[in-house]
């Protein structure tokens, strides 16, 4: 039989390791409250003012204030009058300089657009949505992205130029969970607390493909944006063997995020309006 002490010993190390796990892994996702969805997300920005953003191609991981702006995006959320909620978002990317630094990359410019649209139920919950990708300035759409929730699924169907692309996919839908494609960025997330963790989903727009992300808000930090420091929230999304950072400010407004391609990184900074200049400053917590 084992000494006195050591058995005291193996005591207070199973204490500690039950400790550690309430604290870290189920005390989070009990005490910090429900994730935002989407419809939090568009109530949350009380007005239907567009919000403006820059695309970068991130050259170095390490600095992503640091970047080539290589496209723009418009995002707006607006409340319809039977209580549903609408965002939708209008992106503009010049595909060949975001390739620029890559083996790949070439002189040619070629300028897509992205355009979604999310509809969400009074309840938050995500009904249906569209995405188009187009060439820039050529009515015809090259490829198409539609979900529809049917059930407890939701389906997405993708249409390409060549067969290869044409495809239905289905994936369970949690109640109240946020779905967003990589190119049209989220302008809010409310309510965060450092600890909080939940599940999310993210859709290629160049190919339907969806992928499941983790995401949990680290810490408190200060970071330069808008002509000052400002303290925000940083956010991971974790899929497979890919990391991206999301920095919102303390009231929820989001200000920079990253999206993580093939061979390179994009960063999409909001263009700060006088309210958002008036926020900025302060010192983390």
């Amino acid at each position: 039989m084992p000494s006195r002490l050591l058995s005291l010993l193996l005591l207070v190390y199973w204490c500690v390791a039950a400790f550690c796990l309430l604290t870290w892994e189920i005390l989070p996702e009990l005490s910090l409250g429900y994730p935002p969805d989407l419809r939090a997300i568009a109530a949350a920005s009380g007005d239907d003012r567009p919000v403006r953003w820059k695309i970068g191609a991130v050259d170095d991981p390490k600095t992503p204030e640091q970047y080539r702006t290589v496209g723009k995006a418009v995002t707006s959320s607006r409340r319809l009058q039977d209580g549903w909620f609408e965002l939708e978002s209008q992106v503009e990317i010049d595909a060949g300089n975001v390739m620029k630094a890559t083996p790949f990359g070439g002189r040619a410019n070629f300028r897509v657009e992205v355009l979604s649209t999310y509809r969400v139920d009074p309840s938050g919950n995500l009904k249906s949505f569209d995405i188009k990708v187009n060439p820039k300035d050529i009515r015809e759409d090259l490829f198409t992205v539609t979900g529809r929730l049917k059930g407890e699924e939701m389906e997405v169907v993708a249409k390409g130029p060549v067969p290869v692309l044409n495809q239905t996919l289905h994936f369970p839908y949690e109640p109240r969970s946020v779905v967003q494609d990589a190119l049209g960025p989220l302008d809010r997330l409310p309510g965060l607390h450092v600890g909080q963790r939940w599940d999310s989903r993210v859709l290629n727009p160049f190919s339907g493909q969806v992928e499941s992300l983790r995401v949990e808000v680290q810490k408190r930090t200060l970071i330069h944006w808008g002509g000052g420091p400002v303290t925000v929230f940083e956010v991971t999304q974790r899929t497979g063997s890919m990391t991206a950072r999301t920095w919102v400010r303390t009231d929820g407004v989001i200000v920079r995020q990253e999206v993580p391609f093939p061979l390179v990184r994009l960063v999409l900074e909001r263009e700060p309006d006088e309210t958002d200049s008036a926020q900025a400053g302060g010192k983390p917590r």
